[in-house]
């Protein structure tokens, strides 16, 4: 080889050492965006949004803004019969929070505003739990410090017994229980399990402990939980809040109708926002399950 291409080949290879070294300088400058939970939600694929039956979907008008309620007859049907009904009706409307605690729930649906009120409709079989076995919809996503098994079906937040359980038990059953987080509906009642019938009850606290598998959850908010939460507080409150108007989405004009949507939460995308969250970690553990928020839209923008 003679010394002129010598020393080429040796000027091409330092070129090509900088050239490489430039690239991989720039790749430092230029970081891959982190994969923040906002982001996930941002790119999420449009397969992952469920739209929300506005047949099962309630608007709830408060004076701090309208809530938005998705009703749940796969989980308690009686209720939510009921619950349709006495809408329909207009039963609610120009009724008010006649109870409501700091950190645990807002109650209302009581005509006399007394707490010993209701409608003229027949009492409510409860509606507790039911076995893991009648639906496959559980999904399941690890375990907290309250239940074995935690997770969502279709965004509302459950819990379960260890199916192993079922070999132990006389009568084979292993429940399945919606969980009084914040944002869930739930129905109101006396002594008697079967007692309810028109008052309800919002979730502004956890409450697992002292009400789950004791009273009949029939639904969740999708949207408009910080309304709830300017409910004002009392037993009863020195002003109540009234419930100025409560309507079945289905039945509301398709011009002022709203089109929900909440993220799936059976989705590979879900998984990878909670794990983004931090709400679950690499052996199972759910820090709480009550604090996972649901992703949703509302007329097609991603609610904060």
């Amino acid at each position: 080889m003679s010394i002129r291409r010598l020393m080429l080949s040796a000027r091409n290879a330092i070129m090509l050492t900088a050239m490489v070294g430039a690239t991989a300088a720039n790749a430092m400058d230029d970081p891959v965006e982190p994969l923040t939970p906002a982001r996930i939600i941002e790119t999420a694929p449009e397969s992952v949004w469920r739209k929300v039956d506005p047949e099962n979907t309630v608007y709830m008008d408060l004076p701090a803004g309208l809530v938005i309620i998705e009703l749940r007859p796969d989980v308690a049907p009686g209720h939510v019969k009921q619950i349709k009904t006495l809408v329909r009706n207009g039963f609610y409307n120009g009724l008010s929070f006649h109870r409501v605690i700091e950190g645990f729930m807002a109650q209302g649906g009581d005509p006399l505003g007394t707490g010993a009120g209701g409608s003229d409709l027949p009492d409510l079989k409860a509606e507790f739990s039911r076995d893991t076995s009648d639906t496959d919809e559980f999904v399941e996503i690890g375990r907290d410090r309250i239940a074995p098994r935690v997770g969502f079906i279709d965004g509302m937040p459950f819990g379960a017994q260890p199916e192993a359980l079922r070999a132990f038990k006389t009568d084979r059953h292993v429940d399945l229980w919606p969980l009084h987080c914040p944002g869930v509906m739930s129905m109101a009642r006396t002594g008697d399990p079967n007692s309810a019938n028109s008052q309800f009850f919002l979730m502004i606290g956890d409450a697992r402990l002292n009400l789950d598998r004791r009273y009949s959850a029939w639904g969740w908010i999708v949207d408009g939980f910080e309304a709830s939460r300017r409910i004002a507080r009392g037993e009863p409150p020195t002003r109540p809040t009234p419930i100025m108007r409560v309507r079945i989405a289905a039945d509301v004009p398709d011009a002022d109708r709203r089109e929900v949507e909440v993220m799936r939460t059976d989705s590979e995308t879900f998984m990878r926002y909670i794990k983004a969250r931090g709400d679950v970690d690499e052996t199972g553990s759910v820090k709480n399950i009550c604090e996972i928020k649901i992703p949703a839209r509302i007329n097609g923008e991603i609610e904060r």
